[in-house]
C-alpha cells in the first residue's frame, strides 16, 4: 500500500477524476460526489496535510476501481509518482 500519502492528495486525486467536494457530515466526514456517475464517497474530513488513514486508501481504491474510475494499477502510480497515466 502506498506510503506517505495525505488527505490532500487524496482529495486531489478524486478532483483530477471530477469528484466534487461536499458538505461536512455530522460525524465529521466529507462527501465526494461524481456527477455523471453518481458515484458518492465518504472520507473523514481530517487536516489536509495529515496522512491518510490506510482503511480509507484502500476503501477509496477499491471504490474507484469497482466504479470503473480509475483501475488500481493508475492509483498506485498516483499514489506513488504523483501522476496518473495519460488516458
Amino acid at each position: 500500500m502506498p506510503q506517505g500519502l495525505t488527505n490532500q492528495v487524496l482529495g486531489q486525486l478524486l478532483r483530477e477524476l471530477g469528484f466534487a467536494p461536499g458538505d461536512v457530515t455530522e460525524k465529521n466526514h466529507r462527501v465526494w460526489r461524481h456527477p455523471q456517475s453518481g458515484c458518492t464517497l465518504l472520507l473523514p474530513a481530517n487536516k489536509t496535510t495529515e496522512l491518510a488513514r490506510p482503511a480509507d486508501i484502500v476503501g477509496i481504491k477499491a471504490q474507484l476501481h469497482l466504479q470503473g474510475h480509475l483501475d488500481e494499477a493508475a492509483f498506485d502510480l498516483f499514489a506513488t509518482e504523483g501522476n496518473l497515466p495519460v488516458r
